[in-house]
């Protein structure tokens, strides 16, 4: 299976969110959950923004969580651990992919795989790193389709215990991400 290539987002300048807020924002370390989207790529510029323009010491924490996995099929013994493993490296991969560029303009990145329910497992990296924000991409679901679907982001925000920054991407990334 070949690593997927992270999406390219736009480097923000200090200036993107402006001086009042710059003063008032001192977040050391950003937690950022990624699923391999581009979506979920869409709170990366705001967060670079807000740590390189804050803090320039700030730490940015990239994370994937791997879902509990049902499967079907009967499966001989090592075959689901050797799934498994193949998964969390291909994750690994695609973390390690997204933290390059950050890393070439000086960011202190981190990145972790978990797995299990992923609202669970972003708020306990986001303890376990001692994140002060969650910053993730939200898909701008209401109603019916937002209790049928359910969001991460929703569960994670009435769950937190930390500031939350929910980017929506453009119009267009969004509506793409919703006909895959």
């Amino acid at each position: 299976m070949k690593t997927p290539e992270p999406n390219h987002w736009p480097r923000p300048s200090a200036k993107a969110i402006g001086p009042d807020l710059q003063r008032l924002i001192m977040f050391k370390t950003i937690l950022i959950p990624l699923d391999g989207s581009a979506l979920a790529e869409a709170a990366l510029p705001a967060a670079v923004a807000i740590a390189t323009s804050a803090n320039p010491a700030s730490e940015l924490v990239l994370v994937r969580v791997v879902p509990d996995l049902w499967i079907d099929d009967i499966l001989l013994p090592g075959q689901l651990e050797t799934y498994q493993a193949h998964i969390k490296q291909d994750c690994q991969d695609y973390l390690d992919a997204c933290a390059e560029p950050l890393r070439k303009d000086g960011m202190c990145v981190t990145v972790l795989v978990a797995s299990g329910e992923p609202a669970t497992q972003i708020l306990e990296v986001a303890a376990i790193a001692r994140a002060d924000l969650i910053a993730m991409a939200t898909h701008g679901r209401s109603g019916l389709q937002r209790i049928m679907i359910g969001s991460v982001a929703d569960k994670v925000i009435h769950r937190a215990n930390v500031p939350m920054l929910l980017v929506r991407p453009p119009d267009s990334l969004s509506e793409i991400n919703q006909n895959s």
